[in-house]
């Protein structure tokens, strides 16, 4: 066997791992001293090659951009079965995956979704989960939620903290006055909402805690039986990335409802000073010294921020 042509084998059965995960895979490319293939489709696609020499040594490689996509893809080069997840084992078929939305935002809610993936739903759910949700616009964030809702009927939960909430928990003692308990709290809602109806589930993956330990304290009877799988990049897996969309697009929802109430626009993020200080103008101008509690997380120092240039 040539050197290309064990080159082709190992493309092969990489590709394949990747057919059997769920993924779209092109036809192969020959080139002078390698053979390549994309895996994904449109821009977000990414490329399998393996490169060979005339003494036979083989190097598979992965090109793109980092993305929940080419984590999925690289899982793909070692091993003899399709890596369903980035995280779990194969024999696993059933298992919950968290994401949260609006953390980082000074204006808006914080959003968790869970979504329960099963080998039924996975090959619907691939399509839709390929790219980061803080890449989508807000169409394709609606019809992908859309379509993750259909698909998962009966198998996701949302839990919503609106600011006034959420300045209430940061000022009260529940919580430490610790956002990240709170996010926690959340996740743990997910995860026991969705238990509920789907009591035999093992498994929940989410985004790495500071504290590995703050959400198992979160859950309650329900989700003490879960082990929960904390990565950086959670993303990597389909249902964290299917319950990052969801997660996404009801933050979006609620950033409209309040932009309607406050009766201006809420900048996103929290960089913006310049938008932000407008924004607090008009609300206060509006709704007086305590309407920004019900638009804005207070314990930002943004807000310190904005105090010191009214």
């Amino acid at each position: 066997m040539t050197a290309q042509q064990k080159a082709e084998q190992l493309l092969d059965e990489i590709t394949m791992r990747c057919t059997g995960a769920g993924l779209p895979v092109g036809e192969t490319t020959h080139k002078q001293w390698n053979v390549e293939a994309a895996v994904g489709e449109g821009p977000g696609a990414v490329k399998v090659l393996v490169y060979f020499n005339a003494k036979g040594s083989l190097t598979p490689k992965i090109q793109g951009k980092a993305s929940p996509l080419r984590e999925l893809v690289e899982m793909q080069l070692h091993g003899d079965e399709p890596l369903k997840s980035a995280f779990l084992h194969a024999e696993v078929h059933a298992w919950i995956g968290v994401d949260e939305s609006g953390k980082g935002d000074y204006f808006g809610p914080i959003t968790a979704a869970g979504v329960l993936v099963t080998d039924e739903t996975l090959a619907q759910l691939r399509p839709l989960v390929l790219r980061d949700s803080k890449e989508l616009v807000a169409a394709r964030i609606n019809s992908a939620a859309a379509e993750i809702r259909r698909i998962c009927e009966g198998s996701y939960a949302i839990v919503t903290v609106m600011p006034e909430k959420y300045n209430e928990f940061m000022a009260g003692t529940s919580f430490g006055k610790n956002s990240q308990r709170i996010l926690a709290w959340m996740h743990a809602r997910c995860i026991e909402d969705l238990l509920e109806k789907h009591e035999n589930v093992k498994h929940a993956i989410c985004d790495k805690f500071a504290d590995d330990a703050v959400i198992r304290r979160a859950l309650q009877t329900r989700g003490r039986g879960i082990t929960v799988h904390q990565h950086v990049r959670a993303e990597a897996d389909p249902a964290v990335a299917a319950a990052s969309i969801l997660a996404r697009w009801e933050f979006t929802r609620r950033i409209a409802q309040l932009e309607d109430a406050a009766g201006c626009r809420l900048p996103l993020g929290a960089s913006d000073e310049r938008g932000i200080l407008e924004a607090t103008r008009h609300i206060l101008g509006r709704e007086g010294a305590g309407g920004l509690k019900k638009y804005a997380k207070l314990h930002f120092k943004t807000t310190e921020k904005i105090r010191g240039r009214m």
